[in-house]
């Protein structure tokens, strides 16, 4: 028996309906003071939501979802009844791992399960993917299943994407999840190994060339006082990006108060946090003092408020959090647009830029690859190589000037 009162209930998300007007049951466990919810794959619009809840319910069909959304309850109740001291991670672990095997054969339930796991772990951008993957399939073939994914087919829709205007680094983003989607499948028993379509067919990959910024437009920019309040605002978190190891804008705004120590800043990247299971070493960033200044003049005023910017407040959920990133991104990349043009400078000066500027310039300079893989914080060698591959042909024009430059 759990030492603590835990309970179950069932809520409606009535900010997302679809195209039914028909809004997810989510099942709610609350363990004093955290609550977490999951996914029940079961819709129904408000009116019938007030149906379900009511003591006269005579609707057989939303009687049916009444007494599936029961069996889930009895379910979770058990298993939090058999639990010495209670855990949300130990609850998931035997809840899922209780689940019926997979054993469907339509592509659109692994594309299902897979983006519920996402929502599930917070994960909203990879979910908000593999939606759009999954679109993109179902609008060339509805109602694929798992065997209809061969060679033939593949390279069927790798001419069609890029037929109807797609880039080549799209059509390896939807392929490079369809195989993930795919192995998920072998492995579960659902589809046949020998049937693996991605033997014989080879996903396409395009390099994305960057541009860098070069040390004198570097220092044109950081000599630059823009006229309005907004574009000095964007610049001071562009060049805070940049001091601060080409940090990605989504690990800035989530920041906490905690996260600097002394002179240096301790962070671990969103992205890792939710996707590495192991080896999860925090980038450690020795703070520049023109950073140090950019944090004190836009340290959050609520002392109460864990977060160092006025950008996100407490108990936000994954897409509200996920929606801000983007307005602030936008926000900034916007500003910085009209700052270029203002200083004639003919690179994107966009929030990535100042990732791309930082590790370039460490490039330039001689910097060790091992400590631009750390700074970055890229899982490998081979990952900070192939990304520092993308500037590569501006470094070699800079190079072969050396020369002549007697």
């Amino acid at each position: 028996m759990a030492q603590q009162k835990v309970t179950v209930s069932f809520y409606l998300e009535k900010t997302k309906p679809n195209s039914e007007g028909k809004c997810l049951i989510k099942m709610v466990v609350y363990s004093n003071p955290n609550k977490k919810r999951y996914s029940t794959d079961n819709h129904v619009t408000e009116a019938e939501w007030e149906k379900m809840n009511a003591s006269n319910l005579r609707d057989n069909s939303l009687k049916t979802i009444k007494t599936k959304l029961g069996s889930t309850r009895e379910k979770a109740e058990k298993i939090i009844e058999k639990m010495e001291h209670f855990s949300f991670v130990a609850f998931e672990e035997i809840y899922f791992e209780n689940k019926p095997n997979n054993t469907s054969k339509l592509l659109k339930h692994w594309f299902d399960t897979y983006i519920n796991e996402f929502k599930m772990n917070d994960q909203v951008g990879s979910a908000s993917s593999y939606i759009s993957t999954f679109n993109s399939l179902d609008k060339y073939k509805s109602n694929l299943m798992l065997q209809d994914i061969t060679p033939a087919f593949l390279q069927s829709y790798e001419n069609h994407m890029v037929k109807v205007g797609s880039s080549i680094s799209t059509v390896g983003i939807y392929l490079r999840q369809l195989r993930a989607i795919l192995n998920r499948a072998i492995k579960d028993g659902a589809l046949p190994a020998n049937l693996y379509p991605f033997k014989k067919y080879q996903i396409p990959a395009s390099r994305n060339v960057k541009k860098a910024l070069q040390e004198a437009e570097l220092k044109i920019l950081f000599n630059h006082i823009p006229a309005k309040s907004d574009e000095v605002k964007a610049l001071d978190f562009w060049k805070l990006s940049y001091l601060c190891n080409g940090m990605n804008f989504a690990d800035i705004i989530a920041l906490k108060r905690d996260n600097i120590n002394g002179n240096f800043l301790n962070f671990m990247r969103v992205k890792t946090i939710r996707t590495k299971k192991k080896d999860l070493t925090p980038i450690k960033v020795g703070l520049h003092p023109k950073a140090i200044v950019i944090i004190e003049k836009y340290k959050n005023p609520d002392t109460d408020s864990p977060y160092l910017f006025s950008i996100l407040e407490p108990k936000l959920n994954a897409v509200t959090i996920k929606n801000r990133c983007k307005r602030f991104i936008k926000w900034v990349n916007l500003r910085m647009e009209k700052i270029r043009v203002d200083l004639n400078i003919d690179k994107d000066l966009n929030t990535y830029s100042a990732r791309h500027s930082f590790s370039t310039t460490l490039m330039r300079k001689g910097i060790s690859t091992q400590f631009i893989k750390e700074s970055l914080g890229h899982s490998s060698i081979a990952v900070t190589e192939n990304y520092l591959a993308s500037f590569n042909d501006d470094v070699k024009l800079e190079t072969i000037n050396l020369l002549t430059d007697f």
